[in-house]
């Protein structure tokens, strides 16, 4: 795939707008000679319309974009977010590239404002991390010549790349690995399914369950809009307020939790209600964040390598930024076995 370049609107397409002469169109934006206010007005209206950026602007917009990439980032305080900007800064001023990082805080709103403030900075390229789960706004920077690459997450929009982890394998391993520790039921425990990533592990999950010989029951998937800002306190209220409302005997024995920050509040939760980890109730987190190694037990969680994902993003960055073709790759994960099941 290379970068997207839409033909672009000319000062002829301007004066067809407003229905003036070309020379017109160059006197208004020059101010080389006197148009009435009325055909100013008309003349400015078309070039905002269609967003008409003269020659000699768009020429220095695009030497300024060659060199600036804009970075998205959902929590920048999470240490799996952190491993990505970390990788794909140094990268990318090795090569010499400016990196401008925003972050959204899962917000679409403040996603769409982020990325538009990175437009009005002339950046040209721009990566996404994980993102807010609707992709159909971003076809109007695409149409800009915007390039546009998706991190941790796939989409089906033309003309946008992305690096993403392979999540149905994994998630197997994950629920051979408890059936083989002998818990007899499984739950998923997570934000909702609107990005793909989540509802990659959730259809995971589901053929994990019938390849291993497990019943789908579906009081045993708990999607919070709660858990979006993917954090411990969220993961314990949740589940202190689920082991609150139902008996040990009504809850699945062990469960997969799409973050290891949301693993660590549930286990903390369970604990606190007099039961036990990995006796009672057995906990995969994702993400194998440096904190997992260290709370008691030790988290088992699903490894993905930040590091490789921000130099390989990098790579696309640059390689998209250059006009040159890119695949579009899916990286491996790894089951890290720990003490909570």
């Amino acid at each position: 795939m290379k970068g997207n370049t839409p033909p672009r609107v000319t000062m002829k397409d301007v004066a067809n707008r407003a229905g003036v002469t070309i020379g017109t169109v160059s006197h208004v934006l020059n101010k080389t000679a006197g148009v009435s206010p009325k055909t100013d007005e008309k003349v400015r209206r078309a070039i905002k319309e269609l967003e008409y950026v003269p020659n000699s602007v768009a020429r220095n917009m695009r030497l300024k974009r060659n060199h600036q990439v804009g970075l998205l980032i959902p929590n920048l305080t999470n240490n799996f977010y952190f491993r990505i900007v970390s990788s794909f800064v140094d990268q990318a001023d090795q090569d010499g590239y400016t990196v401008l990082i925003l972050g959204y805080e899962y917000s679409l709103e403040r996603e769409k404002r982020a990325l538009k403030t990175l437009y009005e900075n002339n950046v040209g390229t721009i990566v996404i991390a994980n993102g807010a789960g609707d992709e159909k706004y971003l076809q109007k920077y695409l149409n800009r010549g915007i390039n546009i690459i998706l991190a941790d997450r796939h989409t089906d929009l033309k003309d946008i790349s992305y690096v993403e982890f392979e999540n149905t394998r994994v998630i197997d391993d994950a629920v051979r690995m408890l059936k083989e520790k002998n818990y007899k039921s499984i739950g998923f425990l997570s934000e909702p399914l609107t990005i793909s990533n989540i509802a990659d592990r959730f259809e995971g999950y589901k053929k994990a369950l019938v390849n291993h010989g497990y019943g789908f029951r579906e009081d045993y998937v708990y999607i919070s809009e709660r858990l979006c800002m993917d954090n411990t306190q969220n993961g314990y209220l949740f589940m202190k307020e689920l082991l609150d409302q139902k008996k040990k005997e009504e809850l699945p024995e062990a469960f997969l939790i799409s973050s290891d920050l949301q693993a660590i509040g549930t286990q903390r939760a369970i604990i606190e209600h007099g039961y036990t980890v990995p006796g009672d109730f057995g906990i995969v987190g994702c993400d194998n964040l440096e904190l997992s190694g260290y709370v008691q037990p030790g988290l088992t969680t699903i490894n993905q390598d930040g590091k490789l994902l921000g130099e390989e993003l990098w790579k696309m960055a640059k390689m998209r930024t250059e006009g040159k073709d890119v695949r579009n790759i899916a990286l491996e994960q790894q089951l890290i076995i720990r003490g909570s099941c």
